[in-house]
């Protein structure tokens, strides 16, 4: 099959990943919200069900087994899709809701793993910037028009059509997979899959270049996990649900999928090392900016769309910056891949927890300053880290005659 999409278009094959994240940083908050659940348990379900985008990742050698990766793209994108319907229909019981959620967050890491791994075979190295971009814009952007439709269908239909629309519309952009060629792999056993997954995941850690990345993203600098409770603090800026809906949904779409195309801008000008940390400063000058403001509808709006602005461009930054620290024909390069973003989505998933303890210990300012006192003072201590031992960890990596990928 000869490849029809330009990269934009197997860039936005990727929405079902930013629709069912939206669903658990977004809608999921809003919904529990409106039942009385307090900050402090949202931030621990959402911790939760977020926590397969890191730990999901060892589970990834099933796509090595037997089928093609499309195959078990559209199958874990079907049992993600099924995971949210049922879902929506749990609310009231919080245990169990958790449970489904996160087993649909494991489907949808393996989705996303699936697809990347695939596209990585047939995309060439001009288009690695587009498709970055445009699948942070399906990432990000898909996630904010979900999260709103979430809300909306099941504040006003019934909830068993509303739960199978959903899950219709969370499948509708895997036909965009279709259109991709799928290029002959070897297929391996189950156990020399995962054999080969910690050997080269031992392998990738001995690489300078790599572990700078690593440290990098596993840092809770520029992780923008204040996403994951925006939308259940509007009680605290005393604005009503359905505008924490709309801040939270169409409008951070668009703010972050400006964010995004931004990103390529910087990326051209500046280390994109430098851009995905300094990112993390200006979500951190809009927190502190909504400590200071007054907890009003306006303010609110500002600081969260301003938030999600810097969110867009730091997320391209690591799409290049990925692409980056694994290189050109890298035969590991799905596995490092796959590690970085697994690593990336750690500290997403810890501070999310940490700012709902401290909502709950030190309220809404202590939690903010806590949020943004950990990546500008994290980021300072990473940008210093690069200064001293980034061009010494590049030029080791170079004089590695295996090594493939280098600092920018």
């Amino acid at each position: 099959m000869r490849w029809r999409l330009s990269p934009w278009g197997m860039g936005l094959a990727l929405a079902p990943l930013g629709f069912y994240y939206g669903y658990i940083s977004t809608a999921i908050p809003i919904l529990l919200s409106a039942r009385g659940v307090s900050v402090g348990e949202i931030a621990g379900v959402s911790s939760v069900a977020f926590s397969p985008t890191f730990w999901a990742f060892a589970l990834c050698p099933v796509l090595e087994v037997r089928f093609s990766r499309r195959t078990y793209a559209f199958v874990f994108a079907i049992l993600s899709a099924c995971c949210l319907a049922v879902s929506t229909l749990l609310v009231a019981r919080l245990t169990l809701f958790t449970a489904v959620v996160t087993i649909g967050c494991v489907s949808t890491v393996l989705f996303g793993s699936a697809v990347w791994s695939w596209l990585a075979d047939v995309i060439e190295d001009r288009h690695y910037n587009q498709v970055g971009a445009w699948s942070n814009i399906a990432n990000l952007g898909a996630a904010g028009i979900f999260s709103a439709l979430t809300v909306v269908l099941v504040r006003r239909i019934a909830v068993i059509p509303a739960a199978f629309s959903l899950a219709i519309i969370l499948l509708l952009p895997t036909a965009l997979l279709l259109f991709i060629p799928v290029p002959a792999r070897a297929i391996r056993g189950a156990a020399e899959a995962f054999r080969t997954l910690f050997r080269d995941v031992r392998y990738a850690c001995r690489r300078p270049g790599f572990v700078l990345g690593l440290v990098c993203f596993l840092s809770p600098t520029a992780c923008f996990a204040l996403t994951n409770i925006f939308s259940s603090l509007g009680r605290d800026f005393h604005t009503s649900e359905n505008w924490v809906t709309s801040i939270n949904g169409p409008l951070v779409a668009v703010f972050c999928s400006i964010g995004c195309l931004a990103g390529i801008w910087f990326c051209h000008r500046f280390r994109r090392r430098t851009v995905y940390v300094v990112a993390g400063f200006g979500g951190a000058i809009a927190a502190i900016a909504l400590i200071g403001w007054p907890h009003t509808l306006g303010f609110y709006a500002a600081g969260v769309l301003a938030y999600n602005f810097f969110q867009g461009i730091n997320y391209t930054a690591f799409g290049a910056l990925q692409f980056e620290i694994v290189g050109p024909n890298n035969p590991l390069a799905a596995t490092q891949m796959g590690l970085l973003a697994a690593a990336v989505n750690v500290p997403i998933s810890y501070m999310t927890a940490v700012d709902g303890h401290f909502h709950t210990v030190l309220g809404l300012r202590g939690m903010l300053a806590i949020d943004a006192g950990s990546s500008v003072v994290v980021g300072t201590l990473l940008l210093l880290t690069f200064r001293r031992f980034g061009d010494a960890g590049r030029q080791k990596a170079q004089r590695d005659p295996v090594f493939v990928g280098a600092e920018n």
